[in-house]
């Protein structure tokens, strides 16, 4: 089996989705991964109504681009990628079904000399039959891309929680979920007074003094310069559920939702250093005076983990 290791997940959603002839028909603006250079997986997932969901149903991939070619320019505005087979299909749990298009989608952007001639696609929906179904005003819910990417260098500055970034942009979140989420908040809230508030914020994970004296700790004698210094260290409690102001993990972010959740479960994510400095250090050793830079002596940053 293998594993493939991805710092950066994305969701893409449909812009439409029509079923015709046993056939479910997903149509993507593909366009917009092709600034992507590090693609590791694309992964298909489709939600298939009870009524469609026999096992002789198949799946066709199809790329329309939203905005019109530019006039004397190459670029495909509407192209079939194909059906796909039964064995890229990963995994089925009720009305899910997940299909790997990985090799199709990378081969799709690999394309050299991109088809010019522009197709139109008209795909006639005709009431309420139930051999086509057209699912373009629906589809949000009902299909999506999800595309597993390495970060590059540059993006080694963000937040490490990927997860929770990609969950607070992604459309597909379940709108009941948000709902239940901003319900229980609110009534909390209701049951606050103002400076319950300001001492609940007061309280959370944040960076406090921890001035260390080297006299006091018996290492005065050898150390010449700092005599003593601020190290600073990490207290407070991390809220649940966490938001980027905490920076934290994706194993951190989700523990913090299952506490949110179910509070008897698991403990909160705890507060710790997410970011040190070094110290330049003047001492003696072996009888001599040297000038060292030990790193992680200082916490610069405080977040959840």
């Amino acid at each position: 089996m293998s594993v493939v290791r991805v710092s950066h997940t994305q969701s893409t959603t449909t812009t439409g989705l029509v079923f015709r002839d046993r056939t479910w028909i997903t149509i993507f603006d593909f366009s917009t991964l092709l600034s992507e250079r590090h693609v590791q997986a694309v992964e298909l997932r489709v939600r298939v109504p009870m009524a469609t969901a026999r096992p002789n149903v198949m799946v066709e991939l199809r790329h329309h681009q939203d905005r019109p070619c530019p006039k004397h320019s190459l670029c495909v505005e509407d192209q079939s990628l194909g059906f796909l087979p039964e064995s890229s299909l990963i995994s089925s749990s009720g009305q899910w079904r997940v299909y790997n298009v990985t090799a199709r989608l990378l081969r799709w952007m690999d394309e050299a000399v991109p088809q010019r001639r522009r197709r139109t696609m008209r795909m006639k929906v005709r009431g309420r039959s139930p051999s086509v179904v057209n699912l373009v005003n629906a589809g949000i819910n009902r299909a999506l891309l999800v595309v597993f990417s390495r970060e590059g260098a540059k993006d080694g500055d963000q937040d490490k929680a990927s997860l929770l970034r990609t969950a607070e942009r992604s459309k597909f979140l379940l709108s009941a979920e948000g709902q239940v989420l901003r319900r229980v908040k609110r009534q909390k809230s209701r049951h606050k007074n103002v400076r319950e508030k300001e001492n609940e914020k007061r309280n959370l994970c944040r960076r406090v003094d921890m001035h260390v004296d080297f006299n006091q700790i018996g290492w005065g004698s050898w150390i010449v310069f700092p005599k003593k210094y601020n190290a600073y260290r990490c207290e407070g409690a991390c809220p649940n559920p966490l938001g980027q102001d905490f920076h934290p993990t994706n194993h951190a972010y989700m523990q913090s939702l299952l506490k949110y959740f179910q509070p008897g479960r698991v403990p909160s994510p705890c507060c710790a250093p997410i970011r040190t400095s070094a110290l330049s250090m003047l001492y003696y050793e072996n009888g001599e005076m040297i000038l060292r830079h030990h790193e992680e002596m200082v916490v610069e940053e405080c977040g959840c983990h």
